[in-house]
């Protein structure tokens, strides 16, 4: 193996685990039907389209800004 093919092999790890982990977590439990922070109902289309979801898009894009601080 030479310096060439270790390049590759890393190369190919380092791809194989940044798709791991931009793939979406599998979420196996309900998604809420009333917001856990404004407790408004939570639209069914938003409830399928995002598994496990806890929080209305309005509290959600609110709690992320926050996170990203």
């Amino acid at each position: 193996m030479d310096e060439g093919d270790i390049a590759q092999e890393y190369q190919s790890r380092h791809n194989q685990d940044a798709i791991r982990a931009a793939l979406p977590i599998k979420v196996e439990r309900p998604s809420r039907t009333s917001c856990l922070d404004c407790e408004c109902d939570i639209p069914e289309l938003r409830r399928i389209a995002v598994p496990g979801c806890e929080r209305c898009v309005r509290c959600e894009a609110e709690n992320e800004t926050l996170r990203r601080r």
